[in-house]
């Protein structure tokens, strides 16, 4: 069979292949070929396929973290090292190479990389929250946010410094071209959720310019939703009256996610999911960065909504130097430009207060911006994005 170009090479050296003995995965090629018009696969690719989009092995132990999820460690793709990998689109690269071996004059489409940005509206800045405004000069090193929220919001003078935050990123956004949606909460305040109320005039307001300017503005369901279904049903009706009928879609709270949340935002009516990632790692959860209608095990059928996996979240790149964060967004960016994906990124409107957010978020724009992707094509029913 041809090789790969060599930028596919360098992305995919191997074939990871879970579930399959270390001695099997080393000695033996993905795919043989035994004739001119035979290929032979070694392994089990359709079960290892179905385990990892379903994820099915979250239902398999015990395992949870504070957050009732489950840890990313606890995963094979963390144990076994290949979870900034998307291994089931890979698996797409190798039968590429099958189907071309097979029919010469068969040629691919060409994989272009799509872009997604979202952000969770966790806060808005309303109700009036003294210690969150002091936070802005004391932990956020920004005085010029808590004197404006302070001496000017109580007079009218524009809204509160999360808010307008979050016209800010979709500003910024615009101007290079890129998707974005925003996530919007309606969730009682609880230990984890701060309980605005985005039917309130500024939130509306933000809300009605984010549609003038075609940007998706979803549903971010609370954290007590996690499992409670009636509750998840409630909290999305009210989103629904504010902010119409759909395809409205969006990620849970904290990222509190089982397999059965599916079915739960199926039930709702809800049109997609972009939960499936985790909090303290970025990369492929799913062992994807395309989206995909799952399978669900429990209901032997596939699901009425589509899953947009999440890559990477805010919080993880924090932890080290900026030119470290880069870097690992790049390694992920060019993953799923290898195989045509979509590369999602959570960000808070929260994380756009403390000027190092800022430097780190503009730079972080302007990498995934330059060559322009191409733009999401959102269909109705969303088909268009798998």
């Amino acid at each position: 069979m041809h090789a790969p170009v060599d930028s596919i090479k360098r992305e995919v050296p191997n074939f990871i292949v879970p579930w399959v003995s270390d001695d099997d995965r080393e000695n033996t090629p993905l795919f043989l070929s035994v004739g001119p018009s035979v290929v032979h696969c070694a392994f089990d690719l359709l079960s290892s396929l179905a385990f990892t989009l379903s994820r099915l092995e979250e239902t398999l132990t015990i395992h949870r973290d504070l957050h009732g999820r489950f840890p990313s460690a606890a995963s094979i793709a963390s144990r076994e090292q290949f979870l900034q990998r998307p291994i089931v689109d890979e698996y797409g690269l190798a039968f590429e190479q099958v189907l071309t071996h097979l029919l010469p004059a068969w040629r691919p489409e060409k994989r272009t990389l799509r872009v997604l940005i979202s952000h969770d509206i966790d806060h808005i800045g309303i109700p009036f929250n003294l210690r969150e405004i002091l936070g802005h000069a004391i932990r956020r090193h920004c005085p010029g946010a808590t004197a404006h929220d302070l001496l000017a919001v109580p007079f009218g003078a524009g809204p509160p410094t999360y808010l307008s935050c979050a016209q800010q990123l979709a500003e910024m956004e615009l101007e290079r071209g890129l998707d974005c949606e925003f996530y919007w909460k309606v969730s009682p305040p609880g230990q984890f959720d701060s309980g605005y109320d985005p039917f309130q005039p500024a939130a509306r307001k933000v809300i009605s310019w984010l549609r003038e300017h075609g940007i998706t503005n979803g549903v971010h369901p609370g954290y007590e939703t996690f499992l409670n279904p009636e509750l998840l049903r409630r909290e999305v009706d009210q989103l629904t009256q504010l902010l119409g009928p759909g395809p409205l879609g969006g990620r849970q709270h904290y990222l509190r996610w089982a397999p059965e949340t599916w079915l739960h935002w199926e039930d709702c009516g809800l049109a997609y999911d972009s939960t499936i990632g985790y909090a303290d790692q970025g990369g492929f959860r799913a062992g994807t960065c395309v989206p995909y209608r799952p399978w669900l095990f429990f209901a032997n059928r596939e699901a009425n909504l589509l899953e947009i996996p999440l890559v990477l979240m805010d919080q993880i790149l924090f932890t080290g130097s900026e030119q470290d964060s880069l870097g690992l967004l790049l390694q992920l960016l060019n993953r799923c430009r290898s195989v045509g994906g979509v590369f999602t990124l959570l960000w808070h409107n929260t994380r756009f207060v403390a000027p190092r957010h800022k430097r780190l978020y503009t730079a972080i724009v302007d990498k995934v911006a330059a060559p322009e992707p191409k733009r999401l094509d959102r269909g109705k029913s969303y088909d268009s994005w798998c």
